[in-house]
């Protein structure tokens, strides 16, 4: 599906004279520490990384965590989220697919596509956006029969970039739309210091809390580094 979002973003923009935006914005934290039963070490992985040419963008994230607990792994959650979207100054318009997995859950795969729309702002402090979509999910459970189901999301992203520090956050509440007793929280809030510069060092915290799980709060907090990368370049481009 990511393949095919990718091929469709750059058939539509290949005609346009247009200026590209290249955005990396990728950290790897961990943590290790001995406990009772053990020593415990937890790795993850967090990128947003998007590719803007001219009104249209392709916004991929991923979140990654892996944990063990003396040499037998705890923790294989992952989640990788794709939105093609095209862009106004001060609202946007996007479809979006998302594919998790997580041993903790025993879930072999869990599918999101859906369609929103959000609105933005930009502050002398920084960023503000809150968006909203339609999502159908597709689950499936270790020996269990798959299920499916209809989604509201709602999402609120801020970012304050100053010389310094930063801070980040990004949240969203997902619940059933045939029960609102079943829903999703996620979210990520990152502290970055220095993060004008290339590499930076950065404190995260990862929610992920789900109603419909036996383990309903996946919760983490790591240091470590963030690396980011811009490169703008305006191009006329000829069919």
């Amino acid at each position: 599906m990511i393949k095919q979002l990718t091929i469709l973003f750059l058939l539509i923009s290949s005609s346009l004279f247009s200026q590209t935006e290249l955005n990396l914005d990728n950290n790897l934290t961990g943590v290790y520490s001995e406990t009772k039963n053990g020593p415990q070490f937890g790795l993850n992985f967090a990128g947003n990384n998007s590719l803007d040419i001219n009104k249209f963008s392709l916004d991929l994230g991923t979140n990654y965590q892996l944990g063990y607990l003396q040499k037998s792994l705890t923790q294989n959650e992952f989640i990788q989220r794709a939105n093609l979207a095209y862009n106004h100054e001060y609202w946007d318009v996007f479809t979006t697919y998302q594919y998790n997995y997580s041993l903790i859950r025993q879930i072999e795969s869990d599918n999101w596509i859906g369609i929103g729309g959000g609105i933005k702002k930009k502050f002398s402090w920084g960023k503000l956006s809150l968006s909203y979509a339609t999502l159908y999910q597709s689950t499936n459970y270790t020996g269990i029969e798959s299920t499916g189901q209809l989604r509201h999301s709602l999402r609120a992203k801020i970012k304050i970039d100053k010389t310094r520090i930063g801070l980040s956050m990004e949240y969203y509440y997902q619940p059933s739309m045939s029960n609102f007793n079943d829903y999703i929280v996620y979210g990520i809030t990152k502290i970055i210091i220095n993060p004008k510069k290339p590499v930076s060092f950065i404190i995260q915290d990862v929610l992920n809390y789900r109603t419909d799980s036996e383990f309903k709060l996946l919760h983490n907090i790591n240091f470590g580094i963030s690396y980011k990368f811009v490169k703008k370049v305006e191009k006329k481009t000829i069919n």
